[in-house]
């Protein structure tokens, strides 16, 4: 009688199993969500962080101290920058994609 019981357990939970693997496989990973479809190809054009700050140490010398992006049509490195002189702390706003200084 237990193990029947246990069988039919254990039974129970490979079904439970076979059926949360069944759910993984009716959402393929390459699927993407309709609000993201267009914006993959803006992203891969944004410069990376590195490549702006070499451009701007080049530029004004100093050093990085921090940064954040911000999106919109066209997205944005606001950038915090201490100058050559080791004190002074500017802040530019270079665009993303072009790696202009706004």
């Amino acid at each position: 009688m237990v193990k029947a019981s246990l069988l039919a357990t254990l039974a129970l939970i490979g079904a439970i199993g076979a059926s949360e693997a069944a759910a993984q496989t009716v959402q393929p990973g390459w699927i993407m969500p309709a609000q993201e479809r267009g914006q993959e190809r803006e992203r891969q054009a944004v410069r990376p962080i590195r490549e702006v700050s070499d451009m701007l140490r080049a530029r004004f010398g100093g050093a990085y101290v921090g940064h954040r992006l911000e999106d919109g049509d066209r997205p944005v490195y606001v950038i915090r920058w201490r100058m050559a002189d080791g004190v002074t702390i500017e802040e530019f706003r270079v665009d993303a994609v072009s790696g202009r200084l706004r």
